[in-house]
């Protein structure tokens, strides 16, 4: 679809290893299906369900330690953090072509969701074959789109 920006997602990593994953779950398929897309309108990251599942669980078993909290709308992965200063999570990181790694601060993926102290894992399955990294995980993140040569490039935002 030409109004979207296709990124080679290869794989995604969570407590600094790569997830079990298969490059084949983000790639267009042969009818022009799937890939994954970059899309600021779109708030949470959106991953196919059993890319969203292995991921989900990843971040489950490093968060064991953690009071868990019913979901809340499309959050099936919550916590009660209203008791705590300050958490340690383990890390999430997208990962491209060429072994490049866009590593997300832990508050691109782990979002307050009231104001009691209701925290979410920022990810949400889809049942559709497309996959999106949506603006929340963007945040911090300078976005450059290079249109000429189909580039779509990630950097920290310094500002």
């Amino acid at each position: 679809m030409n109004t979207f920006y296709y990124v080679g997602l290869t794989g995604i990593g969570v407590g600094g290893e790569v997830l079990p994953i298969p490059e084949a779950s983000f790639e267009v398929d042969s009818t022009g299906a799937g890939g994954v897309i970059v899309d600021s309108g779109t708030a949470v990251t959106r991953l196919k369900e059993e890319v969203y599942d292995v991921l989900r669980d990843a971040f489950l078993s490093g968060t064991k330690g953690l009071q868990r909290a019913n979901g809340v709308a499309l959050f099936d992965t919550c916590y009660d953090l209203s008791s705590k200063a300050s958490v340690e999570v383990p890390t999430v990181s997208f990962h491209f072509p060429g072994g490049r790694e866009l590593p997300l601060p832990a508050k691109n993926y782990l979002i307050p969701v009231d104001s009691v102290g209701t925290f979410c894992f920022a990810f949400a399955p889809t049942t559709s074959s497309l996959s999106i990294i949506g603006n929340v995980q963007q945040q911090g993140t300078r976005v450059g789109f290079d249109v000429a040569n189909w580039v779509v490039g990630f950097s920290v935002d310094s500002c």
